[in-house]
């Protein structure tokens, strides 16, 4: 009888979205972007950048 392996395979999902590039975005100041970056690391799935940002200043037009 054959025994084969019984091994789980990692399927990685998306990859997080750039703190930096999301702060920018979001009109966030640098300020801003280096807390989110402490906070969360480098990379970071939107829905835990977006609660944990302020709301920058309203756009004019």
């Amino acid at each position: 009888m054959h025994s084969t392996p019984n091994r789980q395979i990692r399927n990685p999902g998306p990859r997080g979205r750039s703190v930096a590039n999301q702060g920018k975005r979001n009109g966030a100041d640098t300020a801003e972007e280096r807390k989110l970056h402490k906070l969360q690391g480098r990379h970071a799935p939107e829905h835990e950048i977006q609660p944990n940002s302020t709301a920058g200043p309203p756009k004019l037009r």
